[in-house]
């Protein structure tokens, strides 16, 4: 089944009369290729690939090692920078993990009944967590990826005298920028170390255009799955998802 799907709570809201717009954005890489699927920034060591397609837009990245030998990521030397600000990729944050499990008796009857030690007794029950340190470098060998995923682009409307915040359909506009006077500019700094030797991969992009939808225009209702079999319940797609844009919800009701 198709990706970029809604949660089926926005189908309830839809049904209440909610209206519910989009603002999308679509980003130019300085340097990178870019496709439908992906956003490529690439040299002799690695393969650096975006989607930046989610809510707020997601600028998180797959690092792959087109080498013959490990190649180690320094996160405490990668950095996120947004609009001339520096945000940390590595934290230094603790970690925890829980797990639990239980174990009932099946019926003597039952002849594929295991018998343990450790868990023969009807509704026994066993917890654990653990607790681990962030890691400072991340190790990817040779022809594998990583994916490191930290921060979003935007967490609020944009807002633009040009741009109509509740658009009909027929009052559609679009706003364009240029790299100087975007009003997101943003990039991965990532350094990375091959047989010893340090180096640094700016990821640049910024926001070329600025868009405000109705969810009408720029989605649709599925009913059946990508077999042909009707699904119990119908669920909204975005009609053009792509690599370069991201977008933000907004309701009709919204500042």
């Amino acid at each position: 089944m198709k990706k970029n799907l809604l949660p089926l709570f926005l189908i309830f809201l839809a049904s209440c009369g909610t209206t519910n717009f989009y603002q999308v954005y679509k980003a130019k890489a300085e340097g990178g290729k870019t496709s439908d699927k992906e956003i490529v920034f690439e040299d002799k060591y690695c393969r650096v690939t975006y989607s930046l397609w989610a809510p707020g837009g997601n600028v998180g990245f797959s690092f792959y090692n087109k080498t013959d030998e490990d190649l180690t990521i320094d996160l405490s030397r990668t950095f996120f920078v947004l609009n001339g600000f520096t945000y940390d990729y590595f934290q230094d944050r603790m970690y925890t993990h829980s797990s639990s499990s239980g174990v009932s008796v099946a019926s003597p009857a039952n002849p594929y009944y295991y018998r343990s030690v450790s868990s023969v007794a009807s509704g026994t029950s066993v917890s654990y967590s653990t607790a681990y340190n962030e890691k400072e470098q991340r190790t990817v060998p040779p022809g594998v990826s990583v994916q490191i995923t930290e921060f979003r682009i935007v967490g609020s409307r944009y807002i633009n005298c040009d741009l109509k915040k509740f658009p009909s359909r027929t009052k559609i506009k679009t706003v364009s920028f240029d790299k100087t006077n975007s009003p997101f500019k943003f990039q991965n700094l990532i350094t990375f170390t091959s047989k010893g030797t340090d180096y640094r991969m700016d990821n640049s992009f910024y926001v070329a255009e600025v868009t405000n939808y109705p969810s009408s225009m720029i989605m649709h209702g599925v009913s059946k799955s990508d077999c042909g079999t009707s699904l119990p319940r119908p669920f909204y797609e975005f009609n053009d998802p792509s690599a370069d844009k991201f977008y933000f919800e907004y309701f009709m009701n919204s500042k």
